[in-house]
């Protein structure tokens, strides 16, 4: 299926119901999540609403897809939704309930980093103090970069926090920054969701820690991917497997940081095939959410593509889902 290019297109959505990890073979939460928080069941509940959209779509470039599509001689059977899309021919290789609602755990900072990088990119070295709120979370096992309050950052430092190690503590120190507070960031980041056409997200935070009223699609996800690439930084700081460097703690005394990514293709843990560039992507895991990966590979010939598969019921099923994409598309 290929794209198209018209400005406007009407669809009717029906969300489906998403059946929770009973659903779901192998289940398991052994491994420690990336940012955890206690709740009953994972996937987003029994969602049966009957919706029509009215989309703009302000590029000519964007791939459009209304329904399940599979170009590809595979099939991603554990994963709540998932797609797969030639930025370059505007293809749509694998398409999987991509406009149904689900949770979004740290891809969520996606949109974190685009809104900081539309409002900020020209003060990316200006300093700022992490407030007490910025590192204040209700939910055990967060994911931070420890701070403290107090300390003292570039907001390129607090970027690379929130792109590497997925700091939730970054996240909150972004938002202030850039939006004054928390609450105006958040409405930055709906504003610009439904201005590049993601009509069916809905943030509450900068983090991605979980709120039933917090969701967004796969669909939604690629249209913000596509456009943080527009910012060299971006994919610069999602591309990067360890992060060195030093800011000021309160005191004034220097912090060396080493924040690893939690990517596992950025780190090399997780192999592609020969020819194959895994050039940056950004995770999410959550009991809620499951493990959720937004992925940019690149092949031999240069050619693009950004992979997005959410609600995988363990972290390793997320990768050799992922995998399942490139060894097809190399058949």
């Amino acid at each position: 299926m290929r794209c198209t290019s018209k400005g406007r297109r009407r669809f009717s959505l029906l969300l489906a119901a998403l059946v929770c990890c009973g659903s779901l073979s192998g289940c398991s939460w052994g491994e420690k999540l990336e940012d955890g928080f206690a709740v009953d069941q994972p996937g987003l509940g029994i969602q049966e609403q009957s919706q029509e959209y009215d989309i703009s779509y302000f590029a000519e470039d964007l791939c459009v897809a209304g329904e399940d599509v599979s170009a590809l001689d595979t099939d991603i059977t554990d994963a709540l939704a998932a797609c797969f899309f030639n930025l370059d021919t505007k293809e749509i290789l694998y398409a999987k309930n991509i406009h149904t609602r689900v949770y979004p755990a740290s891809t969520t900072k996606i949109m974190t980093a685009l809104v900081a990088l539309e409002h900020g990119s020209g003060s990316l070295d200006d300093q700022t103090a992490v407030s007490k709120e910025a590192i204040t979370f209700h939910e055990s096992g967060v994911s931070t970069a420890k701070l403290k309050e107090g300390d003292v950052l570039t907001l390129r430092q607090l970027l690379y926090a929130l792109l590497t190690v997925s700091a939730n503590d970054a996240a909150n120190a972004i938002a202030e920054k850039v939006g004054g507070d928390i609450d105006t960031f958040v409405g930055m980041m709906n504003d610009k969701a439904h201005a590049i056409g993601a009509t069916n997200t809905h943030f509450v935070n900068p983090n991605g820690l979980h709120d039933e009223e917090h969701y967004t699609t796969a669909y939604d996800l690629y249209l913000m991917f596509q456009e943080a690439m527009k910012y060299d930084e971006f994919l610069e700081m999602l591309s990067v497997p360890l992060y060195e460097d030093s800011y000021l703690a309160a005191d004034g005394t220097s912090v060396p940081v080493s924040w690893p990514s939690s990517n596992l293709f950025t780190k090399g843990d997780v192999t592609v095939p020969e020819g194959v560039k895994a050039s940056g992507g950004k995770t999410g895991t959550t009991k809620a959410a499951m493990s959720c990966l937004v992925q940019l590979f690149e092949d031999a010939e240069g050619e693009r593509y950004v992979a997005v598969i959410l609600g995988c019921s363990e972290r390793g099923t997320l990768y050799e889902e992922m995998q399942s994409f490139l060894s097809a598309l190399n058949n």
